[in-house]
């Protein structure tokens, strides 16, 4: 049986994704609560350090993976002259890029020859400047700078798949509970970007190494456009 490694597996989409590969695959679930669907659970303590994330994560690893997925993530509004910018910072780092760091730092050793690496960017940071979120813009900036060094490979089995995703909105109860006035038929469906991931896992048009999909929702599906 395949081995899915989902960072992030309490989450809005984090939910979905175990939830859809769980079907035929054995889903580790890292986060701060248990997700009762997936196989096993990796808890994090939130008072801790992500340095001690890591370690928790390599002591209760076991197994390599197929398939390593980071869906940890967060949002938040602010521009460079809110007082409260730098804290917004640390949180969206914390949220945003630390995690996608702890799934590379572990795919250096629990990813399996010719396996999958997915981080979660964001399709407005990658195509434009967004100062009304800069918090969150930087964050996002540098998890998609952090895909590109990791497609390099360096550590990273030889014949590995980095993929980045970047979703518009994701039809989650957190963003709907955020806007909650939103046309929500608009919003990707997280079952189907679930979906998708779990179809490039399998090998079935996976992207290639390097790629970034902008996950545009149509006729209620979801279509990668890579960019």
């Amino acid at each position: 049986m395949k081995r899915a490694l989902v960072i992030g597996g309490s989450g809005g989409l984090g939910r979905s994704v175990v939830e859809v590969f769980k079907s035929n695959w054995s889903v580790t679930s890292i986060d701060f609560s248990e997700n009762s669907s997936a196989t096993t659970n990796i808890l994090l303590s939130p008072s801790k350090s992500f340095s001690a994330y890591a370690n928790t994560c390599r002591v209760n690893l076991t197994s390599k993976f197929d398939a390593i997925i980071c869906v940890a993530g967060g949002f938040g509004m602010g521009p460079i002259s809110d007082p409260e910018v730098f804290e917004q910072l640390d949180k969206m780092l914390s949220v945003n890029l630390y995690p996608a760091i702890l799934a590379g730092h572990l795919a250096c050793s629990f990813l399996n020859e010719e396996g999958l690496l997915v981080l979660t960017g964001a399709a407005a940071v990658f195509k434009d400047v967004t100062p009304g979120l800069l918090a969150y813009g930087l964050s996002k900036t540098a998890t998609h700078s952090l895909a590109l060094n990791l497609a390099k490979r360096e550590g990273l089995p030889s014949n590995c798949t980095v993929a980045t995703l970047l979703p518009d909105m994701i039809d989650t109860p957190g963003n709907r509970s955020a806007m909650p006035d939103a046309d929500f038929s608009k919003w990707t469906n997280p079952n189907s970007v679930a979906g998708l991931v779990k179809m490039w896992a399998e090998g079935y048009n996976r992207p290639a190494n390097g790629s970034f999909a902008h996950l545009k929702w149509e006729n209620n599906q979801v279509i990668p456009e890579f960019l």
